[in-house]
């Protein structure tokens, strides 16, 4: 009788409990803790000559990390130098050579006016007997000799100034080739140092002083601790009700029962884990047998929890999902919605 007193009053409980309470919420322990992960990788090639950070050290936007040997890069920015300098030269060179055609076209000119009127006066002169024929044509042919060299002048400054650019100097197309390079130059002269891109914990390290690295190879990997958020595996016969907004309560096996986070969903899986898993499962071969398939529901934690008890991706967490209960419009933090270097990590200018 007292078995039987207490199996309906256990039966009674949990079912007010559940119509009051359980129906609306979703208990998933199919949950993990995610986050963004920067690769730190090298982008010159070069000997590492310094390793100034570790893994697991935690380290700001912008920290030097490894530092490469910088002969060939310093010698490659000298030349870049030099190139640029040389090219201004000859720039300036080739502006000093047009005023001297446009000087010498300008004395052409004078010459050939003087000799036109000399030629019409020595011509009016031959038809009137007062001179002889041949020294007009003489001078007929010093005004063809001079419009000649007129001509060839004019070519040579048409030639100059293409060459040397409709914007001048500053347009050389030579020494903006050569301070393009230059530019080039001067970013691999900022990339011997290698620096960390967000602020944040450091992992995978992978590069060891005396080592030849080569670009895109990656040399550490640095993990913000503040970028965190929790991916929850809810089954398809309980996903119903569960929206963006929800209410969310957090439990991690790190910190205990005694510790919890609060949450909301952003967003839910466009399909279910077995869609993108390497080896997807035959639904039509005639061994099938049904399966409850789980869909991933991202959950954004509370920043000022995650300060108070920070979290690292991979740790398994437990998760209370509401279900039709009210929903709050998300505010989402910067880094979730648009990802990006911080400022702190750009090279100093040289």
């Amino acid at each position: 009788m007292i078995l039987a007193i207490a199996v309906i009053i256990v039966a009674i409980a949990f079912t007010a409990w559940w119509f009051l309470l359980g129906r609306y919420w979703v208990s998933v322990d199919d949950a993990y803790v995610q986050g963004n992960k920067y690769p730190i990788t090298a982008q010159v090639s070069g000997q590492v000559d310094q390793v100034l950070a570790y893994g697991t050290e935690t380290v700001g936007a912008g920290q030097p990390l490894v530092r490469l040997r910088a002969r060939r890069l310093a010698a490659r920015l000298r030349a870049a130098q030099a190139k640029v300098a040389r090219e201004s030269d000859e720039a300036h060179a080739l502006l000093a050579k047009i005023a001297g055609a446009r000087a010498n076209i300008q004395a052409l000119t004078a010459q050939l006016i003087a000799a036109r009127a000399r030629s019409e006066r020595l011509g009016l002169a031959a038809q009137s007997g007062a001179s002889a024929g041949l020294d007009a044509i003489v001078a007929q042919q010093k005004v063809q000799e001079l419009q000649s060299q007129q001509r060839a002048a004019q070519s040579e400054l048409a030639a100059l100034e293409k060459q040397l650019g409709e914007h001048g100097p500053a347009g050389y197309p030579p020494l903006l080739q050569a301070q393009a390079e230059l530019a080039l130059a001067r970013i691999d002269w900022q990339r011997r140092s290698i620096r960390a891109p967000v602020a944040g914990v450091l992992a995978q390290e992978a590069v060891q002083p005396g080592e030849h690295i080569q670009p895109g190879q990656r040399l550490f990997t640095v993990v913000p601790l503040n970028q965190i958020w929790v991916d929850a595996y809810v089954k398809e016969t309980r996903l119903a009700g569960v929206e963006p907004g929800a209410e969310v309560q957090l439990r991690s096996d790190l910190y205990g029962s005694g510790v919890r986070y609060r949450g909301r969903v952003v967003g839910i899986g466009a399909a279910t884990g077995a869609e993108f898993a390497v080896l997807p499962p035959e639904n039509a071969s005639g061994n099938w047998i049904k399966f409850t398939q789980r869909v991933p529901v991202r959950i954004l934690v509370d920043s000022k929890d995650l300060e108070k008890h920070p979290l690292r991706p991979g740790l398994t967490m437990h998760a209370d999902i509401r279900r039709y209960g009210p929903r709050q419009s998300l505010v989402l933090p910067p880094w979730f919605t648009q990802r990006r270097l911080e400022p702190g990590s750009a090279d100093p200018t040289p």
